[in-house]
C-alpha cells in the first residue's frame, strides 16, 4: 500500500556495504552452528532472527501524508507512519550532519531524526508548516547557534566569577 501522494523528500541512510553483510549472515551462520553443537536450544532462535537482518532495508520518506519510515525484508514493507496533525515540533540541525542538516521530528516526547540535503529540508519545513499550521519549527542558522553558544560560555564564565 503506497501511502505518499506528490513530492516526497527522502532522508538520507548510509548504504551497508555487500561485505558486511556477509560477514553479518557468515558470523550468525557460525553462532548458529556453536549452538546448536553446544546443545544451548534458547539462543537457535535469536540467531536464527540475526540471519535475515544483513537483508534488511530501511527508507525514511516526508511527503504531503506525513512521515513514513518503510522498512522493508524481502518484498514485504511495513510501514511506520506519522500524520502531519501528529507532529508537533521540527528543529533543524545544521552541525552534526555536515554538509547536509539533520532534521529533528517531534510527535510529543517521541523524536526521529533524518539525514536531508539542506533544499530537501527547507522544502520540508515550508511543507510542514502548509500541512500543520500549529507544529513548532525551530530553524536556526549555524551562525545563530554559534552566537548561542557564545552567549551560554559568556554567562557560565561570569557566573564562575561571582563565586
Amino acid at each position: 500500500m503506497e501511502r505518499c501522494i506528490g513530492m516526497k523528500y527522502k532522508g538520507i541512510l548510509p548504504e551497508r556495504k555487500t561485505w558486511i553483510k556477509a560477514a553479518i549472515f557468515i558470523i550468525a551462520g557460525y553462532m548458529l552452528a556453536v549452538e546448536i553443537l553446544a546443545g544451548r536450544w534458547a539462543y537457535v532462535p535469536i540467531t536464527i532472527l540475526v540471519m535475515p537482518a544483513c537483508f534488511f532495508k530501511k527508507e525514511q520518506i516526508i511527503s504531503e501524508d506525513g512521515v513514513d519510515i518503510q522498512y522493508m525484508l524481502f518484498g514485504r514493507i511495513m510501514h511506520n507512519y506519522w500524520s502531519w496533525d501528529e507532529i508537533t515540533t521540527l528543529h533543524v540541525d545544521h552541525r552534526r550532519a555536515r554538509p547536509n542538516v539533520m532534521l529533528h521530528i517531534g510527535k510529543g516526547v517521541v523524536t526521529r531524526s533524518y539525514i536531508m540535503d539542506p533544499a530537501d529540508c527547507r522544502a520540508v519545513l515550508k511543507l510542514a508548516a502548509h500541512m500543520n499550521p500549529a507544529v513548532y519549527i525551530e530553524d536556526l542558522t549555524e551562525e545563530q547557534v554559534l552566537h548561542r553558544e557564545e552567549v551560554r560560555k559568556a554567562q557560565r564564565a561570569a557566573k564562575k566569577q561571582k563565586k
